[in-house]
Parts: C-alpha cells; structure tokens; sequence
C-alpha cells in the first residue's frame, strides 16, 4: 500500500468538506429521533428511548476498513462503500421497542431504509446483537448521506461496550480465551430481555 495515498485519504476523510454533511445528516436524524421518543413516551406512559448518542467515524478507521474490505483507498470509494461513516446508537428499554422504533423511522418519508441488519434475531458470531438500520438522509441541495442506526436495549449495549473495550480493540490477541463465554453472557442477555419483555406486558395487563 502507498504510504502517501493513505496520508490523502486519512487528511481528505478528517477534512471539514468531507465530514460536515454527515454531521447534518446525523443532526436531521437526532431531531427526528427525539420527536419520535417525545411522541411515543406519552402515548405508551413510559420511556421510549432511553439514550440516543452519535459519532463521525474517524479517517483511521476509514481506513481501516478500507483496506481490510479490499477497497480502493479514494474518498469518493468510503463515501459510496461504507454506510457507517456517520453513526448513531440508540438505546432503547425493551425488545419489541427496538422494531417498532425501526418501522417508526421506515415510515419518514423524507429518510430512505436501504437496509437493515437484524443481529438481534441473527447474532454475530461474536454474540453482539443489535439492529443496525442503515438510512439515506437528505442533506442540503440534492446531497444525501448515509447513517447507521444501532438500535438495541440497555442489556445488549452493556454487552456490545465491555466487548469493544476488552476484545475488539485488542483485536486477535487473546481473543479466543474469552469468545465462550461472551457468547454465553450474550445468549443470557437475550433470556433477560426476552423476561422483561413479558414483565412488562403482564404489568400492562394489570393496570389496563
């Protein structure tokens, strides 16, 4: 690999031109996300979303992916190949929630789903589970970006952080040591999940 071609593409990936209409992208996508949570918290009676959170992915590990997904080292390649330059997480308390939240946002017109990936039904190999929504957001003029949307519950995000703390950014250095039982505490996590879900209903029951 050219040295000086990923010093470009690192400077072209970390300049203001590049990032700032993902940042407006994520910005319209917030806004949109905090009127759904306002909304549905008053007409369920309780917390829709509990958190919602954002990052612009950094040119390093633009870079990164782009070399290790066998991409040609160029902005115009990351803008079109990656959907999660611009990222946004959202946290939300129950299971169903994280579909509904999804259907919520496949009825903005003004957004476009062009895909979603269900690790919540489908798990990585890893254990990490979660719905990554990818949208194509409008910007100014006929500009459009694209967002990753990560929805999961509080348990699978607890998972998902000690994992990319203590594995993934380690990457294959002891990793297999823990994979067992990351798995299991996944498997066990879902379980949980799966038991609030029906807490709740059951609550919901009794006080209808």
């Amino acid at each position: 690999m050219d040295i000086k071609e990923e010093q470009e593409f690192l400077l072209r990936v970390g300049d203001e031109k590049f990032t700032l209409p993902y940042r407006e992208a994520i910005e319209r996508v917030n806004k949109k996300l905090e009127t759904i949570n306002k909304t549905y918290s008053e007409k369920l009676g309780r917390t829709f979303i509990s958190s919602q959170s954002s990052r612009i992915k950094t040119p390093e590990s633009c870079l990164k992916k782009m070399i290790h997904k066998g991409y040609d080292i160029k902005e115009k390649e990351a803008q079109s190949r990656l959907n999660d330059i611009a990222g946004i997480r959202v946290i939300c308390s129950f299971l169903d929630d994280i579909y509904r939240l999804a259907n919520l946002l496949k009825e903005e017109e003004d957004i476009e789903i062009i895909k979603i990936k269900d690790y919540v039904k489908k798990p990585k190999a890893s254990g990490y589970q979660s719905l990554h929504v990818i949208a194509l957001v409008p910007i100014e003029g006929t500009e459009k970006r694209k967002v990753e949307i990560q929805i999961r519950t509080q348990a699978m995000n607890f998972w998902a952080v000690v994992e990319h703390h203590f594995v993934y950014k380690q990457e294959d250095k002891g990793k297999a040591a823990f994979e067992k039982d990351l798995k299991e505490c996944a498997r066990q996590i879902y379980k949980i999940d799966k038991k609030m879900l029906l807490i709740r209903k059951r609550m919901e029951q009794n006080y209808c």
